[in-house]
């Protein structure tokens, strides 16, 4: 390389550094970070990895390093997040040697600019996480393979190459697929008199693994992510190059531009293993993760591809050749200007949330605790207490009533502490949880009035004040009209225990209450809140709420909601539903009722409806 050339790098690693270091401390651990930290408590290295590491379905190197930094400097997250933000750095580099020893110095620059400051390997370099390591260690082991591949290997290189792919394998295992299929295509692409010595380096690799290999079985078992990550759609390699260039057209356009440049200016013979291969081993960890995603078990996200990124970059740029060093300097400075710019300018990057908070709601939850004299029912929503009180316990000493209301008693808690609070405010805090809808309605018995909503990306902290239901849109007056339909024979009219209609195995659907709808309606995301009191509905119940829409076209919608969920009393009970109307061309009608699939006898006293 020239002294220019050096130079150019030089100034590419430090944008690289400048983007990834700065306020890496200052914004919140996310959900997945905290769940790395809260397994970490424990005494020896054995320990670890069989109670901290193979519950995960992660590869160990990141939960290791974790557990060495924060038994030796603590766990601040400048000290939790730095060792990856090293990572991400390193890996510009040696995404540039790769880079340059596949196609040349001038490619390289180009590439490495690009990559050095795209939004999405910045991102999961900023993360406690296992992505930069993973990205680190792809990086070095294509470097090392494609040496040995163009046979200007150094002897250590295989040794090299041994290491790089076990760490692979140790780091992530949609980075460990990298290095098996590089490993595999270097099978047949290692000229002969080298390949004695590849192979012995694969084996090296493997045995480097082998200690960790059980447990890899077991996480493989175990399944991945596929109970909250649904199947991927047939465009998601679009949406997933969209998102690769900043979702950006000005980023997308600027990098096609330079590429059919470099096409256009450069008329070398173009190679399989030059300008074919890389685009190969950008597709192939696509096509294997969405096929599985397909057939067994959701795991394709946007992050599992950050490992073959770089290959897309080097197939996109391979057009490029040495040329005039000021072209060259030109094009990488082109792109460092727009994709930096579309990454902190146009994406706002560093004052956009990418995760749920956590510091955040914690400041919130310490605030308002102190404006209200502590005088506050407080209700949390965490896969664990540890997550908030990582932050809540460096503000104050402060313990929420409920930490978790989405789980199987999460509801029937949440509708005991609400019924027995005496407090005048109640505050709602979540973060990166299925919420829901039915929490705040059931906050909204006791406390009506909303005094402030934070929201945040997956996240939000709402403050509610003691103030009774206003006057309901509709409610069950035990009488048959327009709006309501029932057996008027299950109707018991007490002036002393009550008005109450009877729903039995005669008579298994209660009062339907029937209301028009308009388009108006359906497409402004109107919620409907039904709130029923009832008595005798036993604990193993399979009673329900269903909500229909209908039209004249044979348009259909059916959702229902158990009551088991919020049943914490088998004599007279509440129970409180959520559901939000369903855009429709033709609206048609809406049809609530009450339903007792298996005849389950019990009395329903009351039916009111809210409309928001």
């Amino acid at each position: 390389m020239t002294k220019s050339e050096k130079f150019a790098l030089l100034l590419i690693l430090l944008v690289a550094a400048a983007l990834r270091i700065y306020g890496f401390a200052d914004f919140s651990l996310s959900n997945d970070e905290l769940s790395a930290l809260a397994r970490l408590n424990f005494d020896s290295f054995y320990d670890l990895i069989m109670e901290g590491v193979r519950i995960d379905g992660h590869p160990p190197a990141a939960q290791v390093i974790l557990w060495y930094m924060t038994r030796i400097f603590g766990d601040s997250v400048f000290v939790v997040r730095l060792p990856f933000v090293l990572a991400g750095i390193l890996a510009v580099y040696f995404v540039f040697r790769m880079s340059r020893q596949w196609l040349n110095t001038s490619a390289a620059l180009i590439i490495s600019a690009l990559f050095s400051t795209l939004s999405f390997p910045i991102l999961y370099s900023r993360l406690a996480r296992p992505y930069a390591l993973g990205m680190l260690f792809v990086a070095m082991a294509g470097f090392f393979w494609i040496r040995i591949v163009r046979n200007r290997e150094k002897p250590t290189d295989f040794i090299w190459l041994a290491i790089s792919l076990a760490l692979c394998g140790f780091s992530h295992y949609f980075a460990a697929l990298n290095g098996a299929i590089l490993a595999i295509a270097g099978l047949f692409l290692v000229r002969r008199s080298s390949l004695k010595h590849y192979v012995f380096a694969l084996m090296g690799g493997f045995v480097l693994f082998l200690p960790y290999f059980s447990i890899f079985l077991y996480q493989l078992n175990a399944g991945g992510v596929g109970q909250w990550l649904g199947p991927p759609e047939n465009d998601w390699l679009w949406k997933h190059i969209d998102y690769a260039f900043n979702n950006s057209l000005l980023v997308l356009v600027a990098v096609l531009i330079v590429s059919i440049g470099g096409f256009a200016i450069h008329k070398t013979k173009k190679t399989f293993v030059g300008h074919g291969l890389p685009f190969v081993l950008f597709l192939l960890p696509f096509l294997i993760g969405f096929f599985y995603s397909k057939w067994v078990n959701p795991v394709l996200q946007n992050s599992t591809l950050l490992f073959s990124f770089p290959f897309l970059l080097v197939f996109l740029l391979s057009g490029w050749d040495v040329i005039n060093k000021r072209l060259i300097y030109t094009a990488s400075a082109l792109l460092v200007a727009i994709a930096g710019y579309s990454t902190v300018i146009q994406n706002r990057f560093y004052d956009t949330d990418h995760f749920g908070v956590f510091k955040e709601l914690a400041e919130h939850i310490v605030d308002w605790n102190d404006r209200v004299e502590h005088d506050a029912l407080l209700i949390g929503d965490f896969n664990a207490p540890f997550y908030i009180h990582f932050y809540l316990d460096e503000l104050d000493t402060v313990e929420l009533d409920l930490y978790r209301t989405t789980d199987e008693d999460g509801l029937k808690n949440l509708k005991e502490l609400i019924k027995d609070s005496d407090h005048d405010y109640c505050f709602y805090a979540w973060s990166t949880v299925n919420q829901a809808p039915e929490v705040e309605e059931m906050i909204r018995e006791k406390y009506w009035q909303e005094i402030e909503r934070a929201p945040y990306f997956n996240s939000e902290f709402v403050v509610f004040k003691r103030f009774e239901r206003p006057e309901a849109y509709a409610e069950f007056e035990f009488e048959k009209n327009d709006s309501w339909n029932l057996n008027p024979d299950k109707i018991r009219l007490d002036s002393i225990q009550g008005d109450r209609i009877l729903i039995d195995g005669e008579s298994p659907y209660g009062p339907t209450y029937q209301m028009g709808l308009d388009e108006k309606l359906v497409n402004s995301e109107t919620e409907l809140i039904t709130r029923i009191e009832f008595e005798g509905v036993g604990p193993e119940t399979e009673v329900q709420l269903v909500y229909e829409q209908v039209n004249e076209e044979g348009g259909y919608v059916w959702e229902s909601d158990p009551v088991s969920r919020q049943l914490i009393s088998d004599s007279l009970d509440w129970a409180i539903f959520h559901y939000q109307l369903k855009p429709n061309e033709n609206p048609g009608d809406l049809k609530m009722y009450l339903w007792s699939p298996k005849g389950e006898e019990f009395y329903l006293r009351e039916m009111k409806i809210w409309i928001r």
